[in-house]
């Protein structure tokens, strides 16, 4: 896991990759058009070849100092206006985690990798 330092006047503050993982999965997840997430092709490939397996599957977060980048893989419901749900979900999700965290998010990608029917 990665971590970045943020310097403030009283310390340093380190903000783990799996406390992002939390708060952006607890945010798309509370879309009701968001079936559920899922991992990408390299994900799967880690888990099966290097035995390594991860809570956070659908979501990558790369950082570039206290910048980050979060990738969002998701299977979203049948009927959903996805362009507007994926803009919603950027939009809250930059809000939680630069207010949770301190970190400043650069960008936000979401891959809608495939649609399931409602039950």
């Amino acid at each position: 896991m990665s971590e970045e330092s943020i310097i403030t006047e009283n310390g340093q503050i380190n903000v783990e990759d799996q406390v992002i993982f939390q708060y952006v999965s607890e945010e798309v997840l509370k879309y009701e058009g968001v079936s559920r997430l899922v991992g990408g092709i390299t994900e799967s490939f880690a888990k099966n070849i290097f035995g390594r397996d991860t809570d956070v599957q659908g979501i990558k977060v790369s950082r570039d100092g206290n910048n980050i980048t979060i990738d969002i893989h998701l299977i979203a419901y049948y009927g959903v206006n996805i362009p507007q749900m994926a803009f919603d979900i950027q939009n809250s999700v930059k809000e939680v985690v630069e207010s949770y965290t301190g970190l400043s998010v650069e960008a936000i990608n979401v891959g809608i990798e495939g649609i399931d029917k409602r039950k």
